[in-house]
């Protein structure tokens, strides 16, 4: 197993490659907790490339230090991974991590994890943006009916 753990533009990025065991992911997040405390960083983006995919999470502490980094309301946490299996891992990771109030999303390209971290608009503030513009969005779907409707000739009885 290694590691690399660097300071990037507004988030951590914290790289893991060859994980084979548990053991080795928990080491690995004990670093990543304590280098976002060194450097007061509450995103982060975790690359985890030529591993092996883990979904016994819960018996192995991972949530558990995830929380660590959660404990800042602005945090998130990306992760990324170079495999299928390791996205679906990703993917079961994150869901677990939501149902316990942690922002963690698994994604598929770098570019768009790094979008989400840096959008610092927090979610709930989205959610309040998304219904402000709810009206004119049903009022804009009711037009589009009214003219999608299409009046043919009438057909005698």
């Amino acid at each position: 197993m290694e590691y690399r753990i660097s300071d990037e533009n507004g988030f951590l990025r914290a790289e893991l490659l060859d994980r084979e065991t548990p053991d080795e992911t928990r080491k690995f997040l004990h670093a990543v907790v304590l280098a976002s405390i060194d450097h007061p960083c509450s995103r982060v983006l975790m690359y985890v490339r030529m591993s092996k995919p883990l979904f016994t999470i819960e018996r192995h502490g991972v949530l558990r230090a995830l929380s660590k980094i959660a404990s800042d309301p602005m945090h998130k946490i990306a992760l990324l991974g170079d495999t299928v299996e390791l996205g679906m891992s990703h993917d079961y990771f994150s869901l677990l991590g939501r149902q316990q109030g942690i922002r963690l999303r698994s994604f598929q390209r770098e570019a768009e994890a790094v979008e989400w971290l840096k959008d610092r608009r927090r979610g709930e503030e989205r959610r309040q943006l998304e219904r402000s513009f709810a009206p004119f969005q049903q009022r804009r779907e009711g037009e589009r009916r009214k003219t999608q409707r299409v009046v043919g000739p009438s057909l005698p009885v």
